[in-house]
């Protein structure tokens, strides 16, 4: 883990918040809402994994990524690179599961 890696689930949980807050589209919106899981933050950018293809299908409009980015560098106060893993949802489930 990097020195500059934030990895609290709190935080995390206030960031997609103050981040869909921010967003004016609805449609976007509505995509990420229930489906997108912030991974990690470090300094070379904000790691998100979806387990939606709806979400999957925002994030790869790069109008919708940059976006997101614009809006997600308002909330974290610096400019930031948006990255994405695509999941499947059981098989996100299950992995969070054995962590346990």
């Amino acid at each position: 883990m990097d020195n500059n890696e934030q990895t609290t689930e709190e935080g995390f949980t206030d960031i997609i918040t103050k981040l869909l807050d921010k967003i004016d589209k609805a449609s976007i919106k509505n995509s990420l809402k229930d489906s997108l899981i912030l991974n990690r933050i470090t300094s070379d950018g904000v790691y998100f994994i979806t387990i939606s293809k709806m979400t999957e299908l925002v994030f790869k409009n790069q109008e919708h990524m940059r976006y997101i980015e614009d809006k997600l560098n308002e909330v974290i106060g610096r400019p930031v690179a948006i990255h994405v893993t695509f999941e499947n949802k059981d098989s996100y489930f299950a992995r969070k599961l054995e962590n346990i």
